[in-house]
């Protein structure tokens, strides 16, 4: 048995993220800003070498092989940089996701018709993130791999589970904050 969530109850779910346990990884944009910021150490090396070379051209005249030398070297520094700024920046994305318990990508993957239902956990085998509940009067299997804001899920308990579709699914934490999603259908 299902019902809609209310407005109010999709504003516990978007103020106190934590609680909520869902795949956020659809909502997560990497790789293309973080790439262009990689790519800032190489394009400023190469700026600083063709200033070099305009500002200074008796030293280069004089010297080209050592100014081709130290371009290339630097250049070559630069882009092997590229590589290793790329991953700092893309970990940052996701440190700062996880930091806020992935309160944007919620935000961003939440739709407005929410159903609820409870499922009763039958079992659950933690080392393969799957279990098996009573959902709608079927016993079914489940799983949560790639499931962030963690909770121990435990067997013989209920569990609210919040689906928009067949896009969105999350579980939803018993606290006090959200004892109305367990509340009788």
């Amino acid at each position: 048995m299902s019902r809609k969530l209310t407005p109010e109850e999709r504003n516990i779910l978007l103020e106190n993220p934590e609680l909520v346990m869902f795949n956020p990884y659809k909502a997560i944009k990497t790789h293309w800003c973080s790439l262009g910021k990689a790519l800032i150490l190489p394009a400023v090396t190469g700026l600083v070498i063709f200033l070099w070379g305009y500002l200074f051209r008796d030293l280069v005249n004089s010297h080209p092989w050592l100014y081709a030398g130290i371009g290339c070297g630097a250049l070559i520094v630069a882009c092997g940089a590229v590589p290793i700024s790329y991953f700092i920046l893309d970990d940052r994305t996701f440190k700062k996701a996880r930091e806020e318990h992935y309160a944007t990508q919620l935000k961003m993957l939440l739709p407005q018709d929410l159903e609820c239902r409870i499922a009763h956990i039958l079992w659950v085998t933690e080392q393969k993130a799957e279990g098996g509940w009573i959902l709608d009067g079927r016993e079914e299997m489940f799983g949560y791999s790639g499931y962030v804001n963690y909770f121990k899920l435990e067997p013989d308990t209920d569990l609210a589970v919040i689906s928009g579709g067949d896009k969105f699914w999350a579980f939803v934490k018993h606290e006090k904050k959200t004892e109305s999603f367990y509340q009788n259908l």
